[in-house]
């Protein structure tokens, strides 16, 4: 899993500096370095729960940004839509979307490792019971 975010993360890094040059939307740019600073960030092993909260939070924020630029692209194709210009754009857009998944899925396992670590089932959103709790006293 770390070799593919390392390769989502570089990625799109060079999306973003190819979108850097094309100065109808620079601010594709910034989505798509985002995109590729949280993959990076995926790859350090120390990342608190809340900290993975909002990194799951920004991840998903991202990759529905580039599924709905997706969509919002594929409204202006036309027949011969693989030799216009917008095929960087169209194609970027949908491979950064599903990029973003496995991403997510790391954050989403470090905010359940932190809580399964530290023994504190109630920061978690879904956790079994405690073992404790199930016991029935008579």
């Amino acid at each position: 899993m770390r070799i593919f975010n390392l390769a989502v993360g570089c990625m799109l890094l060079t999306l973003a500096i190819l979108h850097g040059f094309i100065p109808k939307l620079p601010i594709l740019s910034g989505i798509y370095a985002l995109g590729a600073v949280l993959a990076l960030i995926s790859l350090w092993g120390n990342i608190s729960f809340s900290l993975a909260r909002v990194l799951a939070f920004l991840t998903v924020a991202a990759m529905f940004f580039y599924f709905a630029a997706f969509f919002r692209i594929v409204d202006h194709f036309h027949e011969n839509w693989h030799r216009s210009g917008m095929t960087l754009e169209a194609v970027g857009m949908l491979l950064s979307a599903f990029a973003m998944i496995p991403v997510l899925s790391v954050f989403s396992c470090r905010m359940k490792a932190d809580c399964v670590e530290s023994g504190q089932t109630s920061q978690a959103l879904f956790s079994a019971p405690d073992e404790k709790d199930d016991a029935v006293s008579l």
